[in-house]
């Protein structure tokens, strides 16, 4: 199933837990509102297989051989091998970087390298740079070998990375949660997500009984770092936002105005109620 909207309707964190969850392959086309010339400079492409994120390409489009260029910036093959890579790149049946390491052109240490200066780099950059823009998910893309080192990491792995680098969280004011929401466990354990030690303070305490606001006082953290520590957690499926009481019937009483009673009530009404619920909250 493909996916297509706007980062104002969806937060790049939601989308990862969305190819995550769905343990989906395909490619996430991501262009910045600033392409006004449909100039690829501000578009992000990234190769996705059973949930992981393989490879991240930047500026250049499909055809693009970032990987290429990277090896041959650090030198690390000659001028031949460069040339019959370029030749027969098109033709490679698996990942670029699990090849050159059977030949032994690379090693491990190398290859992690590459792909922390390709994906996490990369993907810290987009976090913070790129909040509004046009998305797209095609599943029946073909994967970029090319790009691609061997390695991989879970999306929500990726989206924590992204989201704890992010340091202007205003174009995601509307959906952090309420200082006066709680929080509740998904489940009773811990998936297999290396949290940092606010992050593992913060789940432990979602349980359904303390508002953002009391969390944050019990562990001595601002208010505010906490709606952000609940927002990545929220994000990537970990725990949900329970809603005061004052504010459901608000969006009760606000639905039975808006729409008659046997009209369901949108996503899109329902976020943009909420995102002025929490800015007047």
């Amino acid at each position: 199933m493909s996916l297509t909207g706007y980062l104002s309707e969806y937060s790049l964190a939601e989308i990862f837990n969305f190819v995550q969850d769905g343990n989906k392959t395909g490619l996430l086309s991501i262009e910045s509102d600033r392409c006004l010339s449909r100039s690829l400079d501000n578009s992000y492409y990234i190769s996705f297989q059973t949930g992981r994120i393989m490879s991240v390409s930047h500026g250049h489009g499909l055809e693009y051989r970032g990987l290429l260029k990277m090896m041959e910036q650090r030198q690390w093959l000659s001028p031949e091998q460069l040339t019959g890579l370029s030749i027969n790149i098109t033709k490679l049946g698996q990942p670029l970087g699990t090849y050159l390491k059977a030949c032994n052109t690379l090693d491990s240490s190398q290859l992690r390298l590459l792909f922390d200066a390709q994906v996490v780099a990369n993907i810290c950059k987009l976090f913070g740079d790129i909040h509004h823009g046009r998305f797209d998910f095609n599943p029946q893309a073909p994967l970029i070998y090319a790009e691609m080192t061997g390695i991989s990491l879970h999306a929500k792995e990726v989206s924590l990375l992204g989201l704890r680098m992010l340091r202007d969280w205003s174009s995601l004011s509307a959906k952090l949660p309420a200082p006066t929401s709680m929080l509740q466990r998904v489940s009773s354990t811990l998936p297999d997500l290396r949290l940092d030690s606010q992050e593992s303070k913060v789940w432990n305490l979602a349980l359904g009984e303390l508002s953002i606001a009391k969390i944050a006082e019990q562990l001595g953290i601002n208010i505010d770092r906490v709606q952000q520590i609940g927002f990545r957690l929220c994000a990537i499926g970990l725990v949900n936002e329970i809603l005061p009481v004052a504010i459901i019937k608000l969006i009760e009483h606000q639905s039975a105005d808006s729409h008659p009673a046997t009209a369901p009530i949108s996503a899109s009404f329902l976020g943009k109620l909420m995102g002025f619920l929490k800015k007047n909250n």
